[in-house]
């Protein structure tokens, strides 16, 4: 494949992988975003996941790594800790994209190489400055939940 070729899979994988990464961040509450703010318990529980430090808010490397776990999941449906070559081409990837994932070139991918792809952590820095509407350098839980009832329309 020539190098052109290769970058526009590259980046119709990245496309793919940031759709994912939008369901996931929006879906994981079931959806249920038009609730109110003080009736909305699953929104509550997953900022609550998100906020590893439990300092209230979510820094940008919290957001990252949630968000990625969220992601994973969506193609690890098994739950067995890793994802295959073809479970990543099912998902809507390539296979030079998951060969950049998979750290130690055995065939599979884990929480673990997902997080540490630089790829994979680049699809979160948008969503993390679109929920950061302060620009404080951390998500509250009302930009929290600001940003999830905006984004909202995409998945129904």
């Amino acid at each position: 494949m020539a190098p052109r070729d290769s970058l526009a899979a590259d980046m119709k994988s990245l496309r793919i992988l940031s759709l994912a990464v939008l369901g996931a961040s929006l879906c994981v509450t079931g959806c249920s975003l038009l609730q109110p703010k003080s009736g909305n318990a699953a929104l509550m529980k997953r900022f609550k996941q998100a906020d590893a430090s439990r300092d209230g808010k979510v820094s940008r490397d919290e957001f990252t790594d949630f968000m990625i776990t969220e992601a994973y999941a969506l193609y690890d449906k098994s739950g067995k800790g890793y994802v295959t070559l073809e479970e990543f081409v099912a998902g809507g990837g390539t296979p030079a994209t998951f060969r950049k994932i998979d750290r130690d070139g055995n065939g599979r991918v884990t929480l673990a190489d997902a997080k540490a792809s630089t790829i994979v952590r680049e699809q979160f820095v948008k969503p993390f400055d679109g929920a950061d509407t302060s620009h404080s350098g951390y998500v509250t839980y009302d930009e929290f939940v600001a940003y999830r009832q905006a984004a909202a329309p995409y998945v129904r």
